[in-house]
């Protein structure tokens, strides 16, 4: 298991070395740039100091879209925060602390957690194609945090997690992206003949895309549960199609 950090769009150079020097710090050597909107100049070296070596074995992506399909797992850090009780619009964002962040160490398979841009940071767009969501707690004043400093206490609470790891990794085998995603399909299909309202029904799908993404899945759990909703779905269509 590889957990990558990457960086969507960066443009200063001394923040991809400030962050290199911090991966460093935390034992995490896989950096992925996303359409870096400037040249990895001397600065980044700069600011790496002994971590030039993350540098010169970073990846580099011109789409996100496309370097997703590379992975099993994506977390997306974001300011933008959202309980259980706030808008459905907005994906739920765990706290960078959180207990179940622990799960992301006993992987078996890559994970990447993606870093916004300095300015804006990650779209709506790109948050939607994370399957977990970390918002670091600062002050109402001014959440906005500085790249490498973000990338630091994410990895920090990473690191202090791999202590209380008793066991070694699951040999589990997680569900796939596409496995996860025709889990969905038939989620949605399931409710689409329970006749709740449209916007009822877009409410429900994004929040088991939620529960999806923070309860990591095995692939056998998957298939399971493709069984459940494919039958479900099946059923009710029968029974409707008798009625008419």
């Amino acid at each position: 298991m590889t957990i990558k950090v990457v960086l969507v769009e960066p443009t200063i150079p001394g923040n991809i070395g400030s962050v290199a020097r911090v991966m460093k710090n935390f034992g995490f050597k896989d950096l992925v740039l996303i359409n870096p909107q400037t040249e990895i100049s001397g600065d980044a070296y700069r600011f790496a100091v002994r971590a030039h070596n993350i540098i010169e074995n970073m990846e580099t992506h011109v789409s996100l879209e496309d370097f997703i399909k590379t992975v099993t797992y994506v977390v997306g850090t974001t300011a933008k925060i959202c309980t259980d009780s706030g808008s459905t619009n907005v994906r739920v964002a765990v706290n960078s602390d959180d207990p179940s962040l622990i799960n992301l160490l006993q992987f078996k398979d890559d994970v990447a957690i993606l870093f916004g841009r300095e300015d804006i940071g990650l779209t709506n767009t790109e948050i939607q194609l994370c399957d977990m969501t970390v918002h670091i707690p600062t002050t109402e004043d001014y959440k906005a945090l500085n790249l490498a400093q973000a990338v630091a206490i994410m990895l920090y609470s990473l690191h202090i997690k791999k202590e209380k790891i008793e066991s070694k990794p699951s040999d589990y085998r997680s569900a796939t992206r596409e496995e996860k995603e025709t889990l969905i399909e038939w989620f949605e299909k399931a409710i689409s003949v329970l006749e709740f309202r449209d916007r009822k029904e877009e409410i429900l799908i994004r929040r088991f895309r939620n529960i999806m993404g923070r309860a990591f899945v095995s692939g056998r759990e998957a298939v399971s549960l493709v069984g459940v909703f494919s039958k479900t779905y099946n059923k009710i269509k029968r029974l409707d199609d008798q009625k008419e």
